[in-house]
């Protein structure tokens, strides 16, 4: 790639949606979720070049069935079959927690550069765009108008074009109006394209809104196989071979699926409690607890009250760990996460023996904060728990006091 094609797309968008796409898509296990693939719905949607088929395919679901994973799924498998020359798929990642940095503009102009990244030569529209935004002090961004005229201009130049947005019930509220708008506006001038949309059910009313007669709906829900494998590659990476024994490994697969099918969430976090214990005992003890109705929020408890129980500072490390990245305006890096959580008030310089490893502050968390390797920033596992911990305020002792005095702290060092 030429250094001016590098500043042009740089230019169209400072965002990374790839970095999100690449690590979900190192998460998945072989086979799961092939379901929808074989769908007639999801084949006619994206084999089809004809107007005759809907455009749009909206898949929704519950908090924790699995629909990010399924676009990851969606995005790899129109890569693979589809993917090639005058083809271009373009994803955007919805995330609650950088709402601050997504609006219909960001948004667009990360599609745009995903597409005019396959075009060549870039179309002369957004090469003359690009001079003209040099000429002028600190540079020039793009309106929402030129970004949507542009994306139509290059997915016009394509044999086929594919847009992929996930969760986008995170996308701000507000902001969604012209989002859907300018979304409604491409597909009407851009017969060539598809358009792939996952989010929770309330969505479903304003995709009809948008793509009345449009659309085709599929609703997103684990189907028991899936859960059988995806609990069979836990068990069979876990390192422990201590607390697991033939008869245990059985009643997982058999209790965990039949009990608790309908929520990938909720079942990863009970294996992980699980294969979290010490003894096979405490493992059995863990999945009869699967059998007394737990739910979603009742995971979250039990895996709090399970990192308050960790010796040392493990404890204070996991908590304010969750503090941190649920409190913070913007996603957080890795490191500066860690940094956060190594400075002490009344210090004058950072103590680089008390910064953790990002291994060992994950370790803390119990699988409840993940690391995107891609963009080395550090999330909550999903939108549901932002919303827990939103509403258990108890939890974090002064939060935003605490997070300004090490804030100032940090700043002031030497």
């Amino acid at each position: 790639m030429s250094d001016e094609k590098r500043q042009i797309l740089e230019w169209l968008s400072p965002l990374a949606s790839r970095e999100r796409h690449h690590t979900v898509s190192e998460g998945r296990v072989e086979g799961v979720g092939d379901w929808l693939l074989h769908t007639n719905e999801f084949e006619k949607w994206h084999t089809s070049e004809d107007g005759a088929i809907n455009p749009v395919l909206f898949c929704y679901g519950d908090p924790g069935v699995g629909k990010t994973y399924m676009s990851s799924l969606v995005i790899d498998t129109l890569c693979d079959q589809i993917g090639g020359d005058n083809v271009a798929v373009a994803c955007i990642y919805c995330d609650f927690h950088a709402q601050n940095e997504q609006s219909a503009t960001t948004m667009l102009g990360a599609l745009l550069k995903q597409v005019v990244a396959g075009v060549e030569p870039i179309p002369s529209e957004i090469k003359s765009a690009f001079e003209r935004a040099k000429k002028q002090v600190d540079g020039r961004t793009l309106r929402l108008p030129e970004i949507r005229a542009m994306l139509v201009k290059s997915l016009s130049y394509l044999r086929r074009g594919f847009i992929c947005i996930d969760a986008v019930d995170e996308f701000p509220q507000k902001g969604r109006p012209e989002l859907w708008d300018s979304l409604r506006h491409i597909m009407r001038e851009c017969p060539n394209t598809r358009l792939f949309i996952t989010g929770r059910p309330h969505i479903r009313d304003e995709v009809r809104k948008y793509f009345s007669g449009s659309a085709t709906v599929i609703p997103i829900k684990p189907r028991m196989e899936d859960i059988v494998r995806y609990l069979e590659m836990r068990l069979d990476r876990d390192p422990d071979a201590d607390i697991m024994d033939e008869s245990l490994r059985a009643d997982i697969l058999r209790v965990i699926p039949a009990t608790i099918s309908e929520i990938f969430l909720l079942v990863s976090l009970i294996v992980g409690a699980i294969l979290g214990q010490a003894t096979i005992h405490q493992g059995r003890q863990a999945l009869n607890k699967v059998t007394n109705g737990l739910g979603l929020q009742d995971a979250y408890n039990t895996t709090l009250d399970r990192i308050k129980e960790q010796k040392g500072s493990k404890r204070k490390l996991g908590i304010e760990a969750l503090m941190w990245i649920s409190h913070s305006e913007r996603p957080l890096k890795a490191q500066e996460l860690c940094h956060a959580l190594a400075v002490e008030a009344g210090t004058t310089d950072l103590n680089v023996d008390n910064v953790p490893s990002i291994k060992t502050l994950l370790g803390c968390t119990l699988g409840l904060v993940a690391a995107d390797q891609q963009s080395s920033t550090v999330r909550l596992i999903h939108f549901t728990l932002q919303e827990y911990l939103g509403t258990h305020a108890n939890l974090f002792i002064t939060p935003h006091a605490i997070m300004a005095e090490i804030c100032l702290t940090y700043l002031n060092f030497q």
